[in-house]
């Protein structure tokens, strides 16, 4: 029984001594840590509904310790909540979304809270004065002010949102970090011969290159059919090499390219 614990302590601490190089380049990214994104498209209350997903971008890189964790023009994923249009009597549109998630520098989910609410400016009182005073003259055309409608809710593409981390995270600054599931498969039964060593970490192979984006590779993904959302994770997962003169973002624009992944772009020169 003393030799299994004792294999058991030996393995364990060949496991761990070999995984601490993954960890190495780790940064904690703590709770609450603000995090400034913008939207990249226009919202309506007119044209949304509850559960419509939301893209955001952040807005400049996220450092801890020196390390960036986020970097800038990442894709946010958010959520539509609570989506009304205007409606009759005065009221007016209404638009709640939240902001979820998005990625650090190792690919790795990150949390994020944040609700936004917008109502609009109602007409509700000036409607019903309205109603009355033109009841008092005029009966036969009261009921018609009745359809007087309020104000949707429009929030421009760029507007900057406040969010904050979901509780603490642990980003790697050197690539994916090493899962230790190996630890409870290496544990000897009872009775069975002691375990040999661990074998030597492989030498990490060297990060390949990717070669920068173009004005030309942007048009062709567009042009094969890929959609706004591939095209942006792209666009902030490679070194760009754009030209974006305003002749160049008429041609961008004259080929298909939508504003959210031109704003993109020129967010990633």
């Amino acid at each position: 029984m003393n030799r299994k614990w004792i294999a058991c302590g030996v393995v364990l601490t060949s496991v761990l001594h070999w995984a601490a190089p993954a960890w190495a380049g780790a940064r904690r990214l703590p709770d609450g840590t603000r995090i400034v994104v913008r939207t990249m498209e226009r919202l309506s209350s007119a044209a949304l509904k509850d559960s419509d997903p939301v893209s955001f971008a952040v807005v400049e890189d996220v450092v801890v310790d020196g390390e960036v964790v986020i970097k800038q023009g990442t894709p946010v994923r958010g959520t539509i909540v609570d989506a009304q249009s205007k409606r009759r009597m005065g009221r007016a549109g209404k638009l709640q979304y939240t902001v979820n998630e998005t990625k650090g520098v190792d690919r790795s989910a990150v949390r994020l809270r944040a609700i936004q609410d917008r109502k609009g400016d109602s007409n509700v009182t000036s409607t019903a004065v309205t109603t009355v005073a033109v009841g008092v003259f005029v009966p036969v055309a009261a009921p018609l002010f009745l359809l007087r409608k309020g104000h949707d809710i429009v929030v421009p593409e760029g507007t900057r949102v406040d969010t904050f981390v979901d509780g603490d995270h642990l980003v790697s600054t050197e690539g994916e970090t090493a899962v230790m599931t190996a630890a409870a498969a290496a544990v000897a039964p009872s009775g069975s011969m002691p375990l040999p060593p661990l074998p030597p970490a492989a030498p990490a192979a060297a990060p390949e290159r990717t070669a920068p984006l173009t004005n030309a590779d942007i048009i062709a993904l567009r042009q094969a059919g890929f959609g706004d959302d591939l095209i942006l994770a792209k666009v902030a997962a490679s070194p760009a090499a754009y030209t974006l003169t305003p002749a160049e973002m008429v041609a961008l624009k004259k080929a298909g390219v939508s504003e959210r992944v031109i704003t993109a772009m020129v967010a990633a020169k």
